[in-house]
């Protein structure tokens, strides 16, 4: 019988010892299991060891390394299940120079295709990052907050030179705000709008309208611009509020290969007397760059 109760006792201390010392040595042994599932070459490095609270799971700093090039910096982030998943994170500092370094894996047959599919697969899930990075475009930082579902995904990015709120529900984008302070001491460029976004999402949106409102030099009113799409053709009018005349008319066609705008048409009514005239463009290779 005493060996039964040194058995049972055993036992019990390492069913509560086991579960302690994983979670006080969280700092080692996490990076070593999520490397399994990471790119070949990548890999997660714990300056702090996470901790479990009542509240959840507090990692005070966490580094994603593309081998020795940071690719993410994570400072404060809190994990917990109130009524869905709440990510919590104080900073996200990204470096888009590792992004190159990213190894070329060939995709798994099993990886989600359609924007569907990946859509499905969304928990109900918070994402509040008090301050997103971009390195080497810092001045664009800012608020990022997330409402996810499989149903309607919600985005809102509030910083100083930028500004979009959007939705998207199955292959609808509803972008209900967008201002960018693109010029210095000049009111922000503002664009709403509504996108069908492809069935595989390795491209740009198949139809669309959006508006947007901007400022142009010597302009003295604001200056309203149109972009209308469906498939590969659509078409860019810009108007002066105060004059009639379009001042950029552009019917235009898209592949991927190859750019075309044909028997476009622009004015310029300022600088003292009046210019005009027709315009077509055709660019091969558009993706390379102009």
């Amino acid at each position: 019988m005493l060996g039964k109760y040194k058995a049972v006792l055993a036992l019990l201390l390492l069913i509560i010892l086991v579960p302690l010392t994983l979670l006080m040595t969280l700092g080692l042994w996490v990076p070593t299991l999520a490397g399994i599932w990471l790119p070949l070459g990548t890999r997660i490095a714990l300056d702090e060891s996470p901790r479990i609270t009542r509240k959840g799971l507090i990692i005070p700093d966490l580094r994603y390394l593309v081998g020795d090039c940071q690719l993410a910096h994570i400072t404060n982030a809190s994990l917990s299940h109130p009524s869905r998943w709440l990510l919590n994170v104080g900073m996200v500092e990204l470096d888009s120079a590792c992004l190159a370094k990213l190894p070329q894996t060939e995709q798994s047959p099993a990886a989600p295709k359609t924007l569907a599919q990946w859509q499905s697969m969304l928990p109900n899930t918070w994402i509040n990052i008090d301050k997103l990075i971009f390195s080497p475009w810092q001045e664009w930082q800012g608020k990022l907050s997330l409402a996810l579902t499989s149903d309607i995904q919600q985005l809102r990015y509030q910083g100083e030179k930028v500004k979009f709120q959007g939705q998207l529900k199955g292959q609808q984008l509803t972008v209900s705000e967008l201002d960018v302070v693109a010029f210095e001491n000049q009111p922000p460029v503002k664009l709403v709008g509504e996108f069908t976004m492809p069935l595989v999402p390795d491209g740009l949106p198949v139809s669309g309208h959006a508006t947007a409102t901007l400022n142009l030099p010597q302009e003295p009113s604001l200056v309203d611009a149109e972009l209308d799409w469906q498939e590969n053709s659509g078409q860019l009018i810009v108007l002066a509020r105060d004059n009639g005349d379009p001042l950029l008319d552009l019917p235009w066609q898209i592949t991927r290969q190859q750019l075309t705008v044909s028997d476009g048409r622009w004015s310029w009514p300022y600088a003292g007397f009046p210019l005009s005239g027709r315009l077509g463009v055709k660019v091969d290779n558009w993706q390379a760059g102009l």
